[in-house]
């Protein structure tokens, strides 16, 4: 149950549950979208699928588990919409038979996992550069700068830089694959 209170001139004082819900699914919901896209082949039926997955979300939010990733429990009420939304527009259109969307959805949750575990990965072996790599790759990727700018800033011939930054992909690329085959290959 949703709980505000109005004040004056139409503002609104959300619950401290209502905050949560709007954190974790802003959080979570361009990820969930991906989901329901995968699933869903229109645009439009995404839209609509997203907007009852949202209320479905918030509706059921006080029954969440905290100590489970949102995002899982959240594919949960999103599968079952896209099965609805299935059904209502079965009539009017051709979708994929209900094997192969219970297969695309496995699919997704399984590969954005795998994703996850090397984004952390990647992360982890950035942590362990050099500060100068760091650096490095801080302004190149996380500022999204191009080496010719780069090179031009730190006062660097290109050549060079485009020398160190693959050096740095290299280190990077064999300290994730290490870490993947010890947490088990993924």
């Amino acid at each position: 149950m949703i709980h505000y209170k109005r004040h004056g001139h139409g503002t609104m004082e959300f619950s401290h549950d209502n905050e949560r819900f709007v954190l974790l699914f802003a959080r979570h919901e361009a990820r969930l979208r991906r989901y329901v896209s995968a699933l869903v082949p229109l645009p439009e039926d995404v839209d609509d699928v997203m907007q009852e997955t949202s209320l479905a979300l918030m509706r059921k939010f006080e029954e969440y588990d905290p100590n489970q990733p949102f995002f899982n429990w959240a594919c949960r009420f999103a599968f079952f919409e896209v099965r609805q939304h299935r059904k209502k527009v079965k009539t009017r259109r051709r979708y994929f038979s209900d094997d192969v969307v219970d297969a695309l959805a496995r699919e997704f949750q399984e590969h954005d996992q795998r994703a996850d575990v090397r984004h952390k990965a990647l992360e982890e072996c950035v942590r362990h550069l050099g500060e100068q790599d760091r650096r490095l790759v801080e302004m190149r990727y996380v500022g999204d700068e191009t080496v010719a700018n780069l090179a031009s800033r730190i006062e660097e011939p290109v050549e060079k830089l485009y020398r160190s930054l693959s050096r740095i992909r290299r280190m990077l690329a064999e300290c994730v694959r290490k870490k993947l085959s010890v947490a088990g290959g993924i």
